[in-house]
């Protein structure tokens, strides 16, 4: 993955008025009357931003492409309307959906002439406004002074989202490539997740009576067999569309049940594909990633869980919901008996990476079950209570949820991939039916958005709490255990070939980023000794300082120095040397999880030089060049004049305290 986004961005380089063609062509495709519709302009526009924010393509020429494009693209639907009229009302497609030219039509009687300017940013259809306008007999100046001052705005406005993203992720490849992928992976995942849960909503209703009418069919056909089917389903009840929608996940749930259970049967571990995703998580890892994903995990652990149980109960309480309370009850009692039973019933190992963790089963996941039952149950309660066009709402922020805390618990490598797929499964099985009940067999609410507004203050209040509680020992139980090895001084002094890194690890384990030093000795020592020739701590960057990314103007000397992560690790000495000449030099080491002579901890690292880089003078970031025989000469030469630190040069060059006797022999 990496090689092809390095392979894409290399030809957009070279290539550039290919990109702005492109911007152009889909600015112009989504201001079309329809095609608007369904061309992902927006999200074009988006990673144009990021391309000029990684300096492939200037931003000036492309603005122009993506205003060029929107104001032909209204241009061209107006000049429709305009020419056509309500002719296009029996035209396909408008015929099909006659209830978004409908709302555009409603949206322009409000709003008039400024509807051209306001629909481009929000509204109705975006794509239809012009249209309208045109079908409306706008007079052609008025949409003309209306079309070019919105594209004007519209085009920066739509690519200062992705430039932003773009920067952020300059700047989190610059602490490590796997974490600007881990960030793409995770937004792209769950924006694709909670995409496909409102189609399937919206998808869905439609046909809901139908489906329902074929399952009490059914069940009169089947006498014996469709007993729970009519128990569950009630022919007159009103909401068809949920009951439908629950039978159809609970048939596939039913059927993904049955495929995971026959790959735990054959052995978790034995899957290529439980491999893969092992091995892709773990070496996602970084300082920053794990304390996100630990609170992406929290969602589903007590400490979140918990408080919100009972704020529900009470809320249900309060209101004489007691039926409500009952089914609430029987939801979350399905994840405290199926966990320890299918747990030892089934007893499929958790992956064998050295996690502390009490329980030993990895099916199903307490985290994702208890999740899957919590939200799946409170978006069927909640969707209730909101009106028809909201209601897919809750489904998505409950996929949403479910989806994060399965990425979360795969990325920890807490439990194999098929677990994960089979726990949802199950859960997404059992709130299909208990809902399919609930909704028959309990009266509708009025609307009220109370259960929602509580849902979203106590999760958060319990999450915020958790993570300042329970961050730092977390981090240590989810931490895998390190394996500390032991080498003779001799032998290290000869370079021999030893177990310990030679270059950074990166996402896909090749060799890009080598370590030009070893170090063997306390850290305090050679900090001292570098003090006295220059050298200081670099001021690393934190949220408390990040604001200083967005003065262009400061020298280099500065901004705050980005940590670098090897092996999951920030580097755990970082010294920096400010040059007269303006350059600046950065030392880093990180542990070697090895010892030298049996007691002294060795070190590995590098020295490199950072320059900055201005993003449209609107962001400086401190970035870094590769390794030169510069750096390593100036440490070397610096340590030399100290007469504290032993060195013998080479590749790598070894350090030691003097008078340690380590290369000495």
């Amino acid at each position: 993955m990496h090689e092809l986004l390095e392979s894409l961005l290399t030809w957009i380089g070279a290539n550039p008025k290919s990109a702005y063609l492109v911007v152009f062509s889909a600015a112009l495709a989504e201001s079309l009357a329809v095609v608007g519709m369904v061309v992902p302009g927006v999200m074009i526009l988006f990673g144009a931003g990021a391309l000029i924010a990684a300096g492939k393509i200037g931003f000036w020429p492309t603005a122009g492409a993506a205003v060029l494009g929107a104001v032909l693209g209204d241009g061209l639907s107006y000049w429709l309307g305009h020419r056509y009229g309500d002719r296009l009302r029996d035209c396909w497609p408008l015929n099909r959906y006659p209830r978004q030219l409908e709302r555009g039509i409603a949206f322009f009687a409000r709003y008039g002439g400024k509807s051209v300017a306001f629909g481009r940013f929000f509204g109705p259809g975006r794509a239809i406004i012009p249209l309208v306008a045109g079908m409306m007999q706008m007079r052609p100046s008025r949409f003309i002074v209306a079309n070019l001052g919105s594209a004007a705005a519209w085009g920066p406005a739509y690519l200062a989202p992705g430039i932003v993203f773009g920067a952020s992720l300059k700047l989190a490849a610059e602490a490590a490539a796997r974490l600007a992928i881990l960030l793409l992976i995770l937004i792209g995942f769950i924006w694709l997740v909670a995409w496909l849960a409102r189609r399937l909503y919206l998808l869905l209703s439609p046909h809901a009576s139908a489906w329902v009418q074929a399952l009490l069919h059914w069940a009169n056909l089947h006498p014996v067999l469709g007993r729970t089917a009519q128990a569950l389903a009630d022919p007159d009840h009103p909401d068809a569309a949920t009951l439908a929608a629950l039978a159809v996940a609970l048939i596939g749930a039913s059927a993904v049940l049955g495929i995971a259970v026959s790959a735990e049967i054959a052995g978790p571990q034995e899957l290529v594909i439980n491999q893969m995703m092992l091995d892709l998580g773990q070496s996602l890892h970084t300082p920053l990633a794990d304390q996100m994903m630990i609170a992406l995990s929290r969602l589903g652990e007590p400490a979140v869980t918990v408080p919100l149980v009972v704020a529900v109960l009470v809320y249900l309480a309060a209101n004489r919901q007691r039926r409500a309370l009952l089914y609430w009850l029987a939801a979350l009692g399905f994840p405290l008996l199926a966990t320890p039973t299918l747990g030892w019933l089934v007893r499929v190992p958790r992956p064998e990476i050295g996690l502390g963790l009490g329980w030993p089963w990895s099916f199903p996941s307490a985290q994702v079950l208890t999740a899957t039952v919590l939200y799946g149950f409170l978006a069927l309660s909640v969707a209730r209570t909101l009106e028809p066009g909201w209601r897919w709402l809750p489904y998505a922020a409950a996929t949403v949820i479910i989806a994060a805390v399965t990425t979360a618990r795969l990325y920890l490598g807490t439990e194999w991939l098929t677990d994960l797929v089979g726990t949802i499964a199950l859960g997404l099985a059992w709130i299909a039916a208990l809902g399919l009940a609930f909704h028959c067999h309990t009266r509708q609410p009025r609307e009220d958005a109370g259960l929602m507004w509580i849902t979203i203050i106590v999760a958060t209040l319990a999450v915020t709490t958790a993570t300042f509680a329970q961050q730092h020992s977390d981090l240590a139980r989810y931490r895998p255990s390190e394996v500390w090895e032991s080498l003779a001084a001799a032998r290290w002094r000869a370079r021999a070939p030893i177990p310990v890194a030679t270059h950074r690890e990166d996402l896909w384990r090749r060799d890009q980023r080598p370590f030009h030093i070893q170090y063997a000795g306390p850290l305090d020592h050679l900090r001292q000794a570098l003090n006295a020739q220059g050298w200081r701590s670099a001021e690393m960057l934190s949220w408390t300082n990040a604001i200083k990314l967005l003065s262009p103007s400061l020298p280099l000397n500065a901004l705050p120095v980005v940590p670098h992560v090897h092996d999951g690790h920030h580097d755990e000495l970082t010294m920096v040397k400010d040059l007269s000449d303006g350059r600046r030099l950065v030392l880093r080491l990180w542990g070697a999880h090895c010892w030298i002579g049996g007691s002294v901890p060795l070190w590995v690292g590098d020295v490199t030089e950072l320059f900055k880089d201005n993003v449209l003078d609107l962001f400086a970031l401190p970035l870094t060049k590769p390794a030169t025989e510069f750096g390593n000469r100036t440490l070397r030469h610096d340590l030399e004049e100290a007469s504290t630190i032993d060195v013998e040069p080479g590749t790598p060059m070894l350090l030691a305290p003097k008078g340690s006797r380590l290369l000495e022999g």
